[in-house]
């Protein structure tokens, strides 16, 4: 799962004493217009470009939005053909929008395949697939409802100046309980593991494998000083200075009983190694409990 805006906003809202004081792009300084930094974007993103466009138009006449925010990999400069528009908008009047008025205003930024229209954790959202293969991941809150934006997103649209500082996400960084909270998740997962496969059932193996995997990708960006750890493989991937853990990938097993197995005790020793990396002397008796159980000793 990425760090997605939706789930930013739902982290954090309402956090002036957290503002940031890092330099902010061009455009979030007023330097220059939101039309000519969509231009700006490269060539590759000409899909992008225009949809951003066309919704910012579609925005900026309607005085019942406040504010357009653009975040994640296209706001930050990492899109590619294939990036989707991590977008949302604050409406400055008392009641929210109807479902059907927001749906309405999507579907006439292009011909649409699909809208899906539910909620993500709480916040109102729309997820939408063009037919031109670009994507929106659209969440609609009241405007009050930030008191700045998402490091690296952009201000496309900040009537009310809501936007023009930063805060800190609560998700920026691990919690205090985290790291044990992540290890100890991650030998239950393996504890799992090797119960599925004492009762042959490779399947549900399989799922608690891909649970404890993720337990240690967190713990892993923690010990890389990464935004986001919680995101895992996500956020160090986002991170070129970033590394991976050492033979990650053995961690992936194919639907049979020795592969998971293999699997599983990979993973096993990577979570005792992540553990300690995240928070040095960080481990758990559970550690060479689930590994015996693992080899298929009691």
């Amino acid at each position: 799962m990425k760090p997605s805006l939706s789930t930013i906003l739902r982290l954090a809202p309402f956090a002036p004493a957290m503002m940031l004081t890092t330099a902010v792009s061009t455009l979030n300084a007023g330097m220059t217009s939101a039309d000519d930094w969509i231009s700006a974007l490269p060539h590759e993103l000409a899909a992008q470009r225009a949809l951003l466009h066309r919704l910012l138009a579609a925005v900026t006449v309607d005085q019942q939005w406040d504010w357009l925010e653009l975040g994640c990999s296209v706001a930050e400069g990492r899109g590619d053909a294939l990036s989707d528009l991590d977008v949302a908008l604050g409406y400055a009047t008392a009641d929210a929008p109807p479902v059907e008025v927001v749906t309405a205003l999507v579907e006439r930024l292009g011909s649409v395949v699909e809208v899906s229209a539910q909620p993500f954790e709480g916040l109102p959202r729309w997820w939408v697939q063009y037919q031109d293969g670009t994507q929106l991941d659209l969440v609609v809150v009241s405007a009050n409802y930030r008191s700045g934006r998402a490091p690296g997103s952009v201000a496309l649209l900040n009537r009310s100046g809501r936007l023009t500082d930063t805060f800190t996400p609560s998700l920026w960084s691990a919690a205090t309980d985290d790291p044990r909270n992540w290890m100890l998740d991650g030998w239950e997962a393996l504890a799992n593991v090797a119960k599925y496969l004492h009762r042959q059932s490779v399947l549900e193996a399989l799922e608690q494998l891909s649970r404890a995997r993720e337990r240690v990708l967190q713990l892993w960006a923690v010990a890389e000083q990464v935004p986001y750890p919680a995101f895992g493989l996500v956020s160090l991937l986002d991170n070129p200075a970033a590394s991976l853990p050492p033979a990650i990938k053995v961690t992936y097993a194919g639907a049979s009983a020795d592969d998971v197995r293999t699997a599983a005790l990979t993973t096993a020793e990577l979570l005792g190694m992540a553990a300690d990396r995240a928070q040095p002397g960080l481990a758990t008796a559970l550690g060479p409990y689930v590994i015996r159980r693992l080899h298929g000793r009691r």
